[in-house]
Formats: C-alpha cells, structure tokens, sequence
C-alpha cells in the first residue's frame, strides 16, 4: 500500500476472531507479539492473539490498542526477542483479577487496576473471572520516563482510581469504538500522543491513593466466585457447601448475588455453560464427546445440559463443535 492510500485508509474498529482470521492479519498479530512468525506461515491465529483470546478488537490502521476477549489462563507472554515487537505494554483487567509474575516479582490486578510492563523477560500471567483484558503497546521514545523506571519500579499496581487511569480508559474506549474519525496519519499520530500523555500523567500519579475504596463486600463477592469456579466440576456443589466455607448462612452469600441481579444457581449455571462452551471450542478437547464435557462441567443430566446449553447460546452443543 503507497503513502496516499495510508493517508487516506478509514480508521474503524477491527475485529480478529480465533479461527476466522486471514493469514496476514495472523502473521501480522504474530510479528506483534512474538517479533517473528512461529511455526513458519500455518501457525494458528490462537497461538498468536494475546492471551489466546477468543476475539480481539482494534483498529485499522493500527494504533497500538486492543481489548481481548475471553482470555485464556494461564498464559505467557514470551521475551522479546528483538526489536519489532513492542517493549513495553499497558495491562489493564477489566473485570475479575490479573496476577502477573514476572523473574520472581508478583504484582495482582484488581478489575479496572493497571500496570505497565517491561517485556524484556518472560511473563506469566494468571486470570481469576476475567472476561477482557486491555493492552497498550507504548513507544518509549513518546514516553521519556519509560526509560528511566527499572523493571520492578514499573511493575506496581496503578490502581482504578488513578484519574489519568480514568481518563485513559475512556478515551481508549472512545477510540476502539471508532467514535473519532481519524482518518488522516497527522490525527492517528495526535491520538497516539494523546494517549502516551495520558499515560505519563497517570505514572507521575501512580502513588496517589485511589478515589475510591473497594468495597468489602465485592472483595467477598469475588473470593466466593474463585472458590466456585475450583468446583464447578462437581455435581454436589451448592449454596450450602459454598455458606460453609465461608462460615455464614446460604441467605448471606445468596445476598451477595442478589446485589449483582442473579441468583447462585444463576451464577453457577452460567460458568458451567461457559466453560461447556470452550471445551466444545478447543482443539485440545476435541476428541471429548459431549456427554463428557457436560459431566466435566458439572452437569449429571445430558438432556438438561443440551436444553440449557442451547437456551443460553442460541445453538446447540454439537453445533458449535462443528463450528
């Protein structure tokens, strides 16, 4: 493509689907992450998109942000290996929590929490109820302070109530949302040093406590999900088994569904179908019979499993394995 038709390329949201991507937007994913295209060019586009996403949105042309949905974990993100992929990123949980361990040091992100990371070693990263992640890819040479913060300095927890966090986020949001018609290189470049300004405000910032507090009984809330979601394969699991744990009467921990506008057993359900969902869907499970994944996933009736499965997603199980 010549410059003209860079200059005058729309910019829009864009969508990679794992298993429906071309190859060059694989192989250029791939260049992103890892530097270089691993396994040669019939490399898969969910060995390439971030955290093995079911979905990722960002723009074209590219300006270095993307959310990804439905991430995998846990999942490693590699050593850079050279200069073409990015040395340092914004990782930013939208719900749920983020643990991320990187040569001994362990920083745990809070939903909405952010933290900017140097990617010249491995990183590991360990999701818990975690539905999209966002990324930033950030070009130290607009970033100055980059440079001058070592690995461990930058590796903290920013927390939400950061308010150049805050407004980073909207402002990304507006952004991937296609909502600011930039479609001209100079204004990409003036929303790309939006951003990256946006950025230093919130690390000149980052020791500022958080507006607000999070409150104790979402901490509650979101133990009580970990804790369901390590025996959603057992068939016994109850609201009384959870009250247990926890010391209290079932009527309390159903409370604390009741503040979100659903039940436990709604709750329950829904994880059970999810993850019903991505066995059906990944490759390393396709030698299970659905039978088998409905007993995995906690269900003892196949007929129950296939009427909810179906309710919940419009298809059938065996339909969504064909694809």
């Amino acid at each position: 493509m010549n410059a003209e038709a860079i200059e005058a390329e729309t910019f829009a949201p864009f969508w990679l689907v794992s298993g429906e991507a071309a190859p060059d937007e694989i192989r250029t994913m791939a260049l992103r992450i890892f530097g270089h295209v691993p396994g040669g060019d019939d490399i898969r586009a969910d060995a390439v998109l971030p955290f093995a996403a079911r979905s990722v949105l960002t723009t074209r042309p590219d300006i270095g942000l993307m959310s990804c949905f439905a991430p995998v974990t846990p999942w490693t993100w590699p050593a850079r290996r050279n200069g073409r992929e990015a040395r340092y990123i914004l990782v930013r949980p939208s719900d749920g929590r983020c643990v991320i361990e990187q040569e001994g040091r362990r920083v745990s992100l809070r939903a909405r929490d952010a933290a900017v990371l140097d990617l010249a070693q491995e990183t590991r990263f360990t999701l818990v109820e975690l539905g999209r992640i966002d990324l930033i890819a950030l070009d130290p040479a607009r970033l100055p302070p980059l440079a001058q913060l070592a690995s461990d300095e930058l590796m903290r927890a920013i927390p939400r109530g950061n308010r150049g966090l805050q407004v980073l986020a909207h402002y990304g949001a507006l952004l991937l949302r296609g909502l600011f018609p930039l479609n001209s290189a100079p204004l990409r470049d003036l929303a790309i040093g939006h951003v990256h300004d946006l950025i230093g405000v919130m690390l000149a910032d980052r020791s500022a406590p958080p507006v607000t507090a999070t409150p104790r009984r979402g901490g509650r809330l979101a133990a009580i999900k970990a804790d369901i979601e390590t025996r959603l394969e057992r068939r016994e699991l109850s609201v009384d088994m959870i009250a247990g744990l926890y010391g209290v009467t079932p009527r309390a921990i159903q409370k604390a569904f009741g503040a979100e506008g659903r039940t436990f057993s709604d709750y329950v359900m829904e994880r059970r179908l999810e993850r019903a969902w991505l066995k059906l869907t990944s490759a390393e499970d396709d030698a299970i019979s659905i039978s088998s994944v409905a007993f995995e996933c906690g269900f003892g009736d196949l007929s129950y499993f296939n009427r909810s499965f179906r309710k919940r997603f419009g298809r059938s199980p065996s339909q969504v394995r064909t694809g």
